[in-house]
């Protein structure tokens, strides 16, 4: 992702709490905060751990600067979608997009509810991350290993 939005000119700044060596250039910040505070575009990508529960609640998304754009594409646990709903409803945020959930339907007859849907400035996609191309092939890198 980082690589795509330097290439449309973007400054592409994150925070990892592992060491990793930056890509492309990618500028490492000291905080979650401060990351926060400087995006217009903020988009997450963490495991599912106790560690990454609630990661980002309303104090989060208060700490984003007014009009920014906020992306989860990592857990549905990792974001308290109500505090999400309340920032975006409020105009706090311009917008979002979410491709993960808490609860996903098990079935086509089960409901999908979340206090996202009906909001014009959102855009809800049903987890459909894992459905690129890159993805498929790391997958299967991966199962093959096993």
């Amino acid at each position: 992702l980082s690589a795509l939005a330097e290439s449309m000119g973007m400054v592409v700044r994150y925070f990892d709490l592992s060491d990793r060596l930056r890509r492309g250039n990618s500028e490492s910040m000291a905080s979650l905060g401060d990351l926060l505070e400087i995006s217009d575009y903020v988009t997450t990508h963490v495991p599912e751990a106790p560690s990454t529960h609630n990661m980002i609640t309303e104090t989060e998304l208060r700490r984003m600067k007014k009009g920014a754009i906020f992306i989860n594409n990592s857990r549905g646990t990792v974001v308290d979608l109500d505090a999400l709903a309340k920032v975006l409803k409020d105009g706090h945020l311009a917008g979002a997009a979410v491709d993960v959930f808490p609860k996903e339907p098990a079935s086509n007859n089960e409901r999908f509810e979340t206090p996202l849907q009906g909001l014009s400035n959102v855009i809800l996609t049903p987890h459909i991350g894992g459905s690129t191309e890159e993805a498929q092939e790391r997958i299967g890198g991966e199962v093959s290993m096993k």
